[in-house]
């Protein structure tokens, strides 16, 4: 992996990271003893926060990273694919339900990311799909949105 997709990487997490801090304030905190709700959000994201810093300080760029005249995009497209799977993926996730949406996310990434045959995608999607709404809908019992399918 390269020095800019490391940065790209530590910067995602850092936004994530930064947002699980300001949500998890505006949560009661409450004593150290009596720890609140928002207590252990709120130092995991700090800890998350810190770790995405020294890693985005540690992936600076290079010499060799500032010689080569290959563009910043060269390095980031397959973070890109699938930054544009998840997030169709989640505009799908409650009219289409948890079954279809998960089958084709795999069936994109396989596609699109692995570059496998179709075949190979619409098989291991399917089956990836299926066995996680088995799991976490049968075996677990957690409630996913069924879509217009009704699974």
């Amino acid at each position: 992996m390269s020095k800019n997709s490391d940065r790209f990487g530590f910067g995602i997490i850092f936004v994530l990271a930064l947002y699980g801090v300001v949500s998890s304030a505006m949560m009661p905190l409450g004593q150290f003893q009596e720890p609140g709700p928002g207590f252990f959000p709120l130092a995991l994201s700090t800890i998350l926060l810190v770790i995405s810093c020294l890693g985005t300080i540690s992936a600076g760029p290079t010499a060799q990273d500032l010689a080569r005249s290959v563009p910043f995009w060269g390095d980031m497209k397959t973070p890109a694919k699938i930054v544009l799977a998840a997030s169709l993926a989640i505009l799908a996730f409650e009219p289409a339900g948890f079954l279809l949406t998960s089958s084709c996310f795999l069936v994109l990434l396989f596609l699109w990311v692995s570059r496998y045959p179709w075949w190979k995608a619409l098989a291991f999607g399917v089956a990836g799909g299926f066995s996680a709404w088995l799991c976490f809908v049968k075996l677990l019992g957690v409630q996913m949105p069924a879509g217009f399918v009704g699974y």
